[in-house]
């Protein structure tokens, strides 16, 4: 058992105040020889003060906080492990191509990313999910959690603005990291998510291949487009290693891995949306994890035991004998 308060305890003398209080109860006498010895009321009146005492202490335990020890829950459900990995840079602020004719600006893709992720993740209510954000280094968001609103958290932060760089390698890294404290459940997924690549090290590259065989990963690359961008499913010239563009040097070196990787292009939110439609359909399959519960509030049951005894005091304070009247 824990206290989330355990300052409270200090409180706790203040439970014996009703025996040292004197009650001023009773009638006058002028001469106490003449009064018998009332052992029913000296025990009535013991007993009252221990109900008092037992409801200042009830009062100052449940200040305190007691709480049971954690329970791992085992579930079932259909998901994946999943690590969205979210590109910070400056670019995420500009707008997907609007419609030329019309003369209205298309969603900035970063707020488009933040809405259509998060309805991707209200739709899988059993995937486990990570989040990283990266730009000219890696943020680490939310280690890999079933808590939803830590992930939503995680994901605005990822999703506002960052500066002009894009460390793609160490987005990477750091999300595949995440997956080394936690026992794998079957499926197991990395999302990426960035409107382009910075070069990467053979250093970095190696790195990469290690982590992403080694754990048996799938990773999925969405590439955020504007209209002057190179199409990595497009009829590219031949470019040398020296002045290949860094998009297509990162997918061709994702696809000679040997792992099951998939690369999609949006440039406007539908087609945002339709990648992370297919990336559902295809990550769905049985998982089992643990989920933690907090342990048994006993705060809760201190109170009503304290309300349990105001009510037996107010009705012991009503229960008088009056004395009788003469005639």
């Amino acid at each position: 058992m824990t206290l989330l308060h355990p300052w409270a305890l200090l409180l706790l003398p203040l439970a014996l105040t009703p025996f040292w209080l004197k009650s001023r109860q009773g009638q006058m006498y002028s001469w106490l020889e003449m009064v018998p010895h009332d052992r029913v009321s000296e025990t009535a009146d013991t007993t009252v003060r221990a109900l008092v005492a037992l409801l200042l202490a009830a009062i100052v335990l449940a200040l305190a906080g007691p709480q049971g020890p954690d329970i791992k829950v085992q579930k079932v459900g259909k998901g994946a492990q999943t690590v969205v990995v979210i590109d910070r840079s400056v670019s995420m602020e500009h707008p997907f191509a609007g419609d030329s004719t019309s003369g209205r600006t298309a969603e900035v893709k970063a707020t488009a990313a933040r809405r259509l992720i998060t309805d991707f993740i209200n739709a899988r209510p059993d995937d486990m999910i990570g989040v990283v954000a990266f730009t000219n280094a890696a943020l680490h968001g939310v280690k890999i959690t079933s808590n939803r609103k830590a992930v939503f958290a995680a994901i605005n932060a990822a999703t506002s603005a960052g500066i002009n760089q894009t460390n793609i390698g160490a987005g990477i890294t750091e999300g595949v990291s995440l997956f080394d404290d936690i026992p794998s459940s079957g499926s197991r997924a990395i999302i990426l998510l960035s409107d382009g690549a910075g070069k990467i090290s053979p250093r970095v590259k190696q790195k990469i291949h290690e982590q992403l065989t080694s754990k048996k990963l799938n990773l999925y690359w969405i590439v955020l487009r504007e209209p002057d961008d190179i199409s990595i499913f497009g009829q590219n010239p031949a470019y040398t290693p020296e002045s290949m563009p860094a998009v297509l040097e990162l997918d061709q070196y994702l696809k000679s891995l040997k792992i099951k990787y998939r690369a999609y292009e949006a440039d406007n939110p539908t087609a945002l949306q339709s990648a992370l439609r297919d990336i559902d359909a295809r990550e769905k399959n049985v998982i089992q994890y643990a989920v933690s519960m907090p342990g048994h509030d006993y705060a809760r049951d201190l109170i009503l035991l304290a309300l349990g005894l105001c009510v037996l005091l107010f009705i012991v304070k009503n229960l008088r004998v009056n004395s009788w009247k003469t005639a």
